[in-house]
């Protein structure tokens, strides 16, 4: 089970020009014991400063079901269903995501970890630019004492159409109880690798986050999000409830 614990996320799907942010999460490439199972609960809110009409929805929700997988000591597999409500009251399905992580066995007990995430979506245009797309995520997690530092340098291969975009985020954390953790977690998007995206046209969503223990199988992570520049989401929350099963 990946202890950045995952999510009931309380989050806006939204989408800078490039590669979307319909969920605001950051992988840290440490997983369970081969046959574990693992759900996360997503639940996905915010408003956006401007409605572009592109991408996941501006203003409203987003419910996602994660189901993973432990198949082996090196790899997870899982399957994403997101189900969106605009704050108008339209309900609409997101497709489907479906993630292979790869990780190195006996991360939990690492100062460093490494992984990478091979990730195929079929989504709506109302979520992506493509109705078909492929994210490649690379893994690096250094944890030292109550301190840890995740980078996810992502990028995300729109199908049939346009280039690839460097979508990366990084997540810092520091326990601050037995099972309470604090962090920040900037999400980033540059826009197209052969053509970047001009300053005020990225998007730069910053997080304040939590993390708790509520039992031996359960965590919580809540999260509130704030763009910091006009192509980003005004304002962003998570919420992220995880059972290891």
């Amino acid at each position: 089970m990946r202890r950045a614990l995952l999510l009931l996320a309380l989050l806006l799907p939204g989408l800078a020009r490039g590669a979307g942010f319909d969920e605001f999460q950051v992988f840290d490439g440490r997983i369970g014991e081969p046959g574990g199972v693992d759900l996360n609960l997503h639940l996905n809110a915010g408003r956006r400063g401007i409605l572009d009409g592109e991408g996941a929805p501006r203003n409203g929700a987003l419910f996602t079901a994660e189901i993973g997988y432990v198949t082996a000591p090196w790899h997870e597999v899982a399957l994403y269903l997101p189900v969106a409500k605009e704050f108008s009251g339209e309900v609409f399905g997101g497709g489907v995501k479906l993630r292979n992580s790869f990780v190195m066995p006996g991360a939990g007990d690492r100062p460093l970890a490494l992984g990478f995430d091979l990730e195929l979506r079929s989504q709506p245009i109302r979520f992506s630019a493509t109705n078909w797309a492929v994210t490649l995520r690379p893994i690096i997690d250094l944890r030292r004492g109550p301190w840890q530092l995740i980078l996810n340098p992502a990028v995300e291969v729109p199908l049939g159409r346009e280039g690839p975009v460097f979508a990366p985020a990084i997540r810092g954390v520091r326990q601050v109880a037995e099972r309470v953790w604090l962090g920040l977690e900037h999400y980033m998007d540059f826009g197209r690798i052969d053509h970047p995206a001009a300053a005020h046209g990225q998007a730069h969503q910053l997080f304040v986050t939590t993390d708790m223990r509520l039992g031996e199988t359960i965590g919580l992570h809540l999260g509130l999000g704030h763009g910091l520049t006009h192509a980003s989401d005004r304002w962003a929350g998570k919420i992220i409830l995880s059972f290891d099963l």
